[in-house]
């Protein structure tokens, strides 16, 4: 056994034997040789031609950016010159084909919804729905797809040499209790089938007047990566839900919201009809890869917000006595964290049901008053048909809803705008957004954020990240110590959604995890906080890591994925609908898309396996290539004596650089002396790629550096840490360079270093700030100790000292967490 090593236990129905991998070989797996067999020749049929294909594809989508103008360009170039046909005539041609082609996947089909409302005649109601079952064999039969999902449970572990025990871990749902005892339930043999299920109403139209109401599943058998993207092995949309219109004489009556939730299970149910047998007996088939199995279909998550959660589990709401879905805690202790409640199932409320309908052949006012004990809804949950999918137990965490756009958006940033109303303070803030470095994938807000309204999850969450360190010395706290206080609950709450946020949770993690959660509503208990966090949001933290440790990471119950698909039927509704019978058209459009997206993976299938993989544009040059690191955007050679000439910093360049490289070249039994002449050459570079083992995930994670003096108009010198004589040192890059020495090349970095303050003042500690100071000189350092990039904040003005953004993402917030231990606890 060696550090690290990773033991996977399978379970016992699975009739494999336990193993233990390597760390460097985790997570590794072969890709299936797609050119061992061949692929659809033909992949655009029913076109004609592969160009007619792309036309009609970039018809679809109807919203042509510089990219997609070139595409068309590009195709109309090609049958210009014989390269390949082009036979469409019209619009009506592309829409016909479209309608061929439609058949290569399941369609929606439309069906009516009848319920009857009080004693009045019934109502009808259309609902639009793709049978589930029909989608997941289009999955098992496709086999790319099939090839890459994962069937029996496991369990995992991975050797700490600290302790030298083996450390349990969670990532993937099938990593997870809830799958383990779904498949102990099972015949030997069987392996489980599992489906993320997705609903909520969305505006259509800007007023709102046009709503949608999408269901989306997706497999949990495949990885979160290909599971929650956009291509056919994604999301796809199974239903479109009729949405009750509101009637002025029955609106917010109690028999009436029964109905909507009726009309509601009455359709989710015509969308499951179809797997509903197999959740009780299995289904054998042969599969795409040629693998005879036995599966039972589960819905194992419900991603949904908290308005959803109580629609798909017939609980009352907010108002009720008990508004948590998952366990009866009373509507006036939710912040109660030192008692836990029995969670709710689905075997107790049928019995509930049972037992109010046996009072309502008495009186339907004892049944009301049974029911209303446990807010609950007179109503037949359609997932209790489904075997083994308990709704409650399904019911999941959602980080989008509960912390991005729940604690942080409802709460604690609404609460911030009101308790910092000075103009200055609010100046300052939106000033330090606009001025925040770029990332990738990190909003940047140039309006800055103090006077904004909206309702986007993934900015709320960056927001959320940077607020504390705009705002860090805006309110002393002999001025308002309610602001200044709830800035040390920002604190606590971005140490508990970093934690939370993790994409691999150890024993270790969830332990510290459940401590940040404490703290964060210990703090925000402070009547100084001059606010109360009673809310059901806050509450549903106790539930989360019951469902990290049961149904696997949060990034695998979150509706983020899914509300991505809000957008692009929004822009079907608005640009290629007529505005009248608009499910029809929105759900065909749909169908097309997916149609268009199968189609172009497999043309993509078919290239490589004609052509391989495209070689990389002669222009790009990487000439110092490796697993750790890549140099490019490579300029022309410069002398030492040239850059003396530029900047300061330069000032006896080759001397100091000559000195570097001889105490780097310099080993215990070889002394090196290296020197250069002012006249000699190196090569300087503005960009670098670095590669880095993730102490999140435990993979390789990759990081895009700049060091360029104009980037897209403007200065852009990195920040990164890399490996000191005494431990990791923060640092800015200041240029990127390749030397000669020793008959060999090497990259080289000038940086401006800086150093922990370990005198730290109150705010700093109240706050969890990790300050750094910049040291006097400039330094060389080899590319190659640069561990990875990193994001530094300038604190004001009057000072050189900087901070450090720890939550830039898992690892750096872990990293500096064990780096430098309780500087970004807060107190």
């Amino acid at each position: 056994i060696q550090l690290d090593d990773i033991k996977i236990e399978y379970h016992p129905n699975s009739g494999r034997k336990p193993v233990i991998v390597h760390f460097d070989d985790f997570g590794r797996s072969e890709d299936v040789n797609e050119g061992s067999i061949p692929p659809n020749r033909t992949p655009w049929h029913p076109w004609r031609s592969r160009m007619d294909f792309e036309v009609a594809s970039l018809a679809l989508d109807c919203h042509m950016n510089k990219q997609k103008t070139d595409k068309l360009i590009n195709s109309i170039y090609c049958a210009a010159h014989g390269l390949d046909a082009f036979t469409l005539k019209d619009h009506q041609e592309i829409q016909n084909t479209w309608d061929l082609a439609a058949e290569r996947l399941t369609k929606l089909r439309k069906t009516e919804v009848v319920v009857r409302y009080r004693d009045l005649e019934p109502e009808s109601y259309e609902l639009y729905y793709r049978p589930v079952w029909d989608w997941l064999q289009e999955l098992l039969l496709n086999r790319n797809i099939v090839s890459k999902m994962e069937w029996d449970a496991r369990r995992l572990f991975k050797f700490d040499g600290g302790s030298q025990t083996w450390k349990h871990f969670i990532e993937e749902a099938w990593s997870a209790n809830s799958w383990w005892s779904f498949q102990s339930k099972l015949p030997a043999g069987a392996v489980p089938l599992c489906v993320v299920f997705y609903a909520d109403k969305s505006k259509l139209s800007s007023f709102g007047t046009a709503k949608g109401y999408p269901v989306i599943v997706r497999c949990a058998n495949l990885p979160m990566d290909i599971r929650n993207g956009s291509g056919i092995a994604g999301g796809r949309v199974v239903g479109w839900l009729p949405i009750v219109s509101e009637d002025a004489a029955h609106s917010g009556k109690a028999d009436f919201v029964n109905f909507k939730n009726v009309v509601w299970h009455e359709s989710a149910a015509k969308i499951f009809e179809s797997m509903a047998e197999y959740c009780r007996t299995g289904y054998t088939m042969v599969c795409g890869d040629g693998v005879r199995r036995w599966m039972y279909p589960i819905v194992l998550i419900k991603s949904a917000d908290y308005e959803e959660q109580c629609v798909i589990c017939l609980t009352r709401g907010l108002k009720s006595l008990h508004p948590c879905v998952r366990c009866p805690i009373p509507h006036d202790q939710l912040l109660d964290f030192d008692n836990k409640y029995l969670e709710r199932t689905a075997k107790d409320t049928i019995e509930i049901l049972n037992n109010a309908r046996q009072k309502a052949l008495i009186s339907k006012a004892d049944e009301e008053a049974e029911l209303k004990k446990y807010s609950l809804r007179p109503c037949f949950n359609s997932f209790f048909k489904l075997a083994h999918s308990d709704p409650f137990a399904g019911v999941s965490f959602d980080d989008l809803h509960f912390q991005d756009s729940g604690v942080w958006g409802d709460h604690i940033f609404e609460h911030a705008k009101i308790q910092i109303d000075n103009r200055s303070a609010v100046t300052k803030i939106d000033n330090r957004f606009k001025e925040f470095p770029r990332w990738s994938k990190l909003n940047h807000f140039d309006t800055g954020v103090m006077k904004l309204s909206f309702n986007d999850g993934s900015k709320h969450y960056d927001i959320s990240r940077l607020f504390l360190f705009a705002a860090h010395d805006v309110i002393p706290e002999k001025e308002n110590k309610a602001a200044y206080t709830l800035l040390k609950v920002m604190r606590k709450y971005i140490n508990m959604i970093m934690y939370s946020g993790l994409n691999v949770q150890t024993s270790d993690t969830i332990a510290l995890g459940h401590g940040a959660i404490k703290n964060f509503v210990y703090i925000s208990l402070s009547p100084d906080v001059n606010k109360t966090f009673n809310v059901i949001k806050v509450h549903y933290h106790q539930h989360l890591y019951d469902d990290i440790e049961n149904k696997g990471v949060l990034r695998g119950m979150s509706t983020k994925p899914n509300e991505k698909f809000h957008g692009p039927l929004r822009k079907i509704y608005l640009r290629q609908t007529n505005f009248k019978d608009t499910a029809k058209q929105i759900v065909r459009f749909e169908h097309q898309s997916v149609v268009a997206t199968l189609i172009q993976d497999e043309i993509q299938i078919l290239d490589r396996y004609e052509h391989g993989d495209p070689e990389l544009p002669s222009d790009l040059e990487t000439p110092i290539d490796n697993v750790h690191f890549t140099l490019g955007s490579k300029l022309k050679p410069v002398s030492f004596a040239q850059l003396e000439g530029e900047d300061l910093i330069f000032a006896r360049i080759h001397i100091r650089l000559a000195e570097f490289m001889s105490t780097l070249l310099t080993t215990a039994t070889n002394i090196v002396r290296v020197t250069y002449t002012a006249h000699d050459t190196i090569i300087p570079y503005q960009f670098l790629k670095i590669r880095y083992e993730s102490l999140e995930t435990w993979r390789l994670a990759v990081d895009i550096l700049r060091c360029n003096p104009s980037f897209h108009g403007h200065p852009r010198y990195d920040y990164i840490i890399f490996r000191g004589i005494l431990g990791p040192v923060f640092a800015r890059l200041h240029y990127l360079l390749l030397c000669n020495a020793c008959n060999s090349q090497y990259p080289i970095a000038l940086v401006q270093a800086y150093k922990i303050v370990n005198t730290r003042s109150r705010i700093d500690k109240d706050l969890g700030l990790l300050r750094i100071h910049k040291e006097h000189n400039l330094e060389f350092i080899s590319v190659q100790s640069i561990v990875r990039g990193a994001v530094v904040l300038p604190i004001s003005s009057e000072t050189d000292d900087k901070f450090v953004w720890d939550p830039l993402d898992g690892d750096m917030f872990l990293r500096v967490k064990k780096y430098f231990p309780g500087f970004t606890d807060g107190r």
